[in-house]
């Protein structure tokens, strides 16, 4: 029987301020799907990877989704939808992100967020 992270669904992640990826599947895929929100102060940025290892090395993201602030007190977060089309996005190396406080490199980010991300194995 076939892991979900390995046949594609919908998965949500809080991802805290850190400077490790976050490996999301390391076979090939097509994200069809991401949303990204956060109540931090300060711009965000989620890079995202055609690479499915939580070690990226001096990796450059495949691409970068940048978030604006959010306002805590207020209960307002920031959030950014991107949907990829009725073909999604091929991601032949799988998916890994990272949070980020810059769209390259890996500044930590100190507010968490929250991703989803739907993506289906490429067959």
């Amino acid at each position: 029987m076939a892991l979900i992270d390995q046949i594609g669904g919908t998965f949500s992640y809080s991802i805290a301020g850190t400077n490790t990826p976050t490996q999301v599947t390391a076979n090939p895929t097509t994200l069809f799907h991401l949303s990204v929100s956060q109540f931090g102060g300060s711009m965000g940025y989620l890079q995202v990877y055609n690479n499915g290892s939580a070690d990226l090395g001096a990796g450059t993201p495949d691409f970068t989704i940048p978030l604006n602030s959010g306002t805590v007190g207020a209960g307002t977060p920031a959030f950014r939808d991107v949907a990829f089309g009725p073909y999604g996005r091929q991601m032949d190396g799988g998916i890994s992100y990272l949070w980020s406080a810059g769209p390259t490199g890996t500044v930590v980010h100190g507010v968490n967020a929250v991703v989803d991300i739907t993506h289906a194995r490429a067959t």
